[in-house]
């Protein structure tokens, strides 16, 4: 008889692969981003694992094992931190899905189902990527029995790591209910994870060395098993594969153990306990300001939208993948890349616009919340709702955009005026477009039927998030392009940068005044029914 625990994951692998397939953008997610860093690692664009492969070849063995096992250590250390993010903001949740397995079935089978389903579906998305460097590895050292363990041994991490922090996220998960903490206190911890994950990935040489001296170095034992030369040892190698096996059934029973915990807790078993908005005031300061620029209504649906997401932070959800594209980006064309520090400018201008543009504005009427009822009830015009948001994001994001943008370009040395200035019409020219390219994908993921009667604020949707950064790519890539082809060793002239920046301001020109008439148009003609 199969193992309920089989049975739970392998459903629960189905449902997954049926939405992939079932959605076009998410099988583009699906491919894009192991082929996108997979072309990074292996070395196909820019230095990679060819490149590492091919050093070693050549005699520098010890460099390049330092290298690779430097790398092992930091890699385990970043995946142990998807892992735990990934598992407390999603397997540690009481979704639909696991409410109907728990109706028919054990907790533990679905516990246990849950892990296996989210470590598959991560895997699926990254292990690619190091495969895709293990074989680059092993064609440039011209040694093909090198990427045997490569391959398995990476495969090996991925799976280890993604059980291994199962129960820390449902230990998070158990940590935050239990204090009740506020939208913002989870908010802060959200950001102060995110950013010890960034700080590992920029520091990642630094943290493979302050890790050489504890077992979690036989990794890299265990990676470099078959790799000719390197020097592993098959016994540290066997000792991190049996403390692996140790680790993963330890992990899963502690998993099980913490699941009943939270998901059968009180705090699941209650209603939503989320802030309700105070009742508007007829005239407060930021609004009387607000008012002298724009009409008042306009104004007061500006407040009221900053102070819903000042409460119900988790509408900015899509912000934080937008930061850290930009991050990665930085670090592959400047840090670890061929291009120059003027390239940190644009790159900075595209980050902030791609941010702003990704909170609450990928589903304006699904992030109104308990205030959808009554916004609907009220016959606000579509022009006010659509302006109301597009300056919500434009007037706190334009100054922050344009400053970071500019004092960046200023602060790094460019020395030609006029690139300067192009920055400035660059960042500008994407800050604007951004809110109103954001609504007009938006208002094609209205809420379901929970939010049409007001339940709770809604995370805007992934696909809306996927079209919207295709988008805002197309938008910037002439003023992007010529930016960096100023950033390369030998400068473009700077009035083909200046061409390239108009190219783009003309295209967020089209873009804003098209995504305001299709937002103002949906708007309008969104009901209930």
């Amino acid at each position: 008889m199969t193992d309920p625990a089989v049975v739970v994951a392998r459903t629960a692998l189905r449902q997954t692969y049926r939405r992939v397939r079932e959605s076009r953008r998410m099988t583009g997610f699906f491919l894009v981003i192991p082929v996108f860093f997979g072309l990074q690692v292996s070395g196909l664009v820019g230095p990679g694992a060819y490149d590492l492969g091919r050093r070693f070849a050549a005699g520098e063995v010890a460099p390049v094992v330092a290298r690779l096992r430097g790398a092992s250590l930091a890699g385990l250390v970043l995946l142990a931190l998807m892992g735990t993010l990934g598992a407390a903001g999603g397997n540690s949740e009481c979704k639909d899905r696991y409410v109907t397995f728990l109706t028919a079935t054990s907790t533990r089978a679905v516990a246990v189902g849950s892990v296996v389903r989210q470590t598959a579906v991560w895997t699926a998305l990254f292990w690619p990527v190091a495969l895709a460097g293990a074989v680059a590895f092993a064609v440039g050292a011209g040694e093909p029995v090198a990427a045997v363990s490569l391959v398995a041994g990476s495969l090996c991490l991925f799976v280890v790591a993604g059980v291994a922090t199962a129960p820390v996220g449902f230990a998070a998960r158990w940590v935050l209910d239990g204090y009740g903490l506020s939208n913002g206190a989870r908010f802060g911890l959200g950001v102060g994870m995110l950013g010890l994950f960034y700080l590992v990935l920029f520091t990642r040489e630094a943290v493979g060395a302050a890790l050489e001296a504890t077992p979690l170095s036989w990794a890299g034992d265990l990676l470099l098993l078959t790799v000719p030369g390197a020097g592993a040892s098959p016994y540290l190698a066997g000792g991190f594969l049996l403390a692996s096996v140790g680790v993963v059934f330890a992990s899963l029973a502690a998993t099980v153990r913490l699941a009943e915990a939270v998901w059968y807790g009180d705090r699941a078993l209650g209603g939503d306990d989320e802030e309700a908005d105070d009742p508007p005031a007829s005239a407060t300061p930021v609004r009387d300001v607000l008012a002298s620029v724009v009409p008042r209504p306009t104004a007061a649906l500006v407040e009221t939208t900053w102070r819903r997401t000042k409460r119900t932070p988790k509408a900015l959800w899509y912000v934080y993948p937008a930061l850290f594209v930009g991050l990665v980006t930085a670090e592959q064309l400047v840090y670890s890349g061929p291009f120059s520090t003027a390239m940190y400018a644009p790159v900075v201008a595209v980050t902030g616009a791609l941010a702003a543009g990704s909170g609450f504005t990928l589903n304006p009427l699904g992030t109104e919340g308990d205030a959808l009822p009554g916004l609907l009830a009220a016959g606000v015009a579509g022009e006010t709702f659509v302006r109301a948001k597009a300056y919500a994001v434009v007037l706190p994001a334009l100054p922050l955009v344009v400053g970071a943008a500019l004092g960046t370009a200023i602060g790094v040395g460019v020395p030609s005026p006029l690139v300067v200035a192009a920055v400035g019409v660059f960042a500008v020219a994407l800050a604007v477009a951004a809110p109103l390219c954001s609504l007009a994908v938006g208002v094609h993921y209205p809420p379901g039927d929970e939010g049409l009667l007001g339940e709770d604020v809604q995370i805007p949707n992934k696909s809306a998030s996927a079209a919207y950064t295709l988008g805002m790519v197309a938008v910037a890539a002439p003023g992007f392009g010529a930016l960096g082809s100023y950033a390369r060793p030998n400068p473009a002239d700077p009035a083909v940068v200046a061409a390239g920046v108009c190219a783009t301001a003309v295209l967020a020109a089209v873009v804003s005044w098209w995504g305001y008439r299709h937002a103002v148009a949906k708007v309008d003609a969104y009901s209930v029914e």
